[in-house]
């Protein structure tokens, strides 16, 4: 697949086949120290479609296909400067990145000089993040401790806005009300553990429950789930979701945390992946959906 030249590397080769429509789904994803590899290929059996992608990293140097290239022009300790150069088009732009001293906060942004124009800007703070992407328009997150939980706002113009709250309380249910606009749709998720194991000086759940119901919008239903940890070697989960356009169930089966093998109604999944003593890491993913 690829040959790992530093101490620590990372692959994931992922697989997905859907056989209704025979549409074949694979990416690859190859990185280490100095260096990363990426592509992916969507393709379908009526030929009018045909998504491939693949980037290369060297160092500060990043090809994209072979179109488009990003070079370091400027580097200091709060300042960044990108040119890029788009083949295709024909396109220069700069890609400045201004950071604080402590990192804080980080503002990026890509400008194009022919025709002058921001065609991408994104400022991160210790509270959210801003994204302004051109032709899909601003999204934002946002996050607020508040009466002992964390309030999470997600928005994006136009388009959808959904505020979350996360809480818990004194026998260890993790409640989290969400209400989702303009589908007018408001979930409630609940998160119980019911029994524990002490592992060291750490005790971790061994049986959890979790169920969240959902109201309104566009699909109402139920969905739950239980995860009993037999060994710390073995977990197994089981759930079901009930909606007013479909049913579905799914059990999943973890070994080591390294086998795991996953069926649901209609889906079969199966995924492995191993890890040898110098932290290389290989991973396999597989996927057959039958309709």
């Amino acid at each position: 697949m690829t040959i790992l030249l530093c101490r620590y590397s990372y692959t994931h080769l992922t697989y997905v086949l859907v056989s209704r429509t025979r549409n074949v789904e694979s990416s690859l994803v190859a990185r280490g120290d100095l260096w990363r590899v990426e592509a992916s290929q969507d393709s379908s059996t009526s030929g009018n479609e045909n998504l491939s992608l693949f980037l290369v990293q060297l160092g500060p140097v990043l090809f994209l296909r072979d179109s488009t290239l990003l070079l370091p022009v400027h580097l200091s300790k709060q300042h960044l400067l990108w040119y890029g150069y788009y083949r295709k088009n024909g396109m220069h732009s700069l890609c400045p990145a201004v950071w604080s001293k402590h990192r804080r906060w980080l503002l990026m942004s890509m400008i194009c000089l022919n025709p002058l124009a921001c065609s991408f800007m994104d400022l991160q703070f210790p509270n959210g993040q801003v994204t302004y992407a051109s032709g899909e328009g601003l999204s934002t997150t946002c996050f607020l401790p508040l009466c002992r939980g964390l309030l999470q706002a997600q928005g994006h113009y136009p388009g959808q806005l959904k505020l979350r709250f996360y809480c818990k309380n004194k026998w260890g249910t993790r409640i989290t009300p969400t209400f989702q606009w303009p589908d007018k749709s408001f979930a409630l998720s609940l998160e119980q553990a019911l029994a524990w194991k002490r592992s060291g000086l750490m005790v971790r759940p061994t049986l959890q429950f979790s169920l969240c119901p959902t109201f309104g919008g566009s699909c109402p239903g139920l969905w739950m789930e239980l995860t009993h940890s037999i060994k710390n070697e073995l977990n197994l989960t089981c759930g079901g979701a009930l909606t007013s356009y479909d049913t579905s169930f799914c059990i999943c089966i973890s070994i080591c945390g390294l086998v795991q093998v996953e069926w649901e109604h209609r889906k079969h999944r199966c995924s492995c992946e191993s890890r040898n003593s110098s932290g290389q890491l290989w991973e396999a993913f597989f996927l057959c959906s039958i309709e």
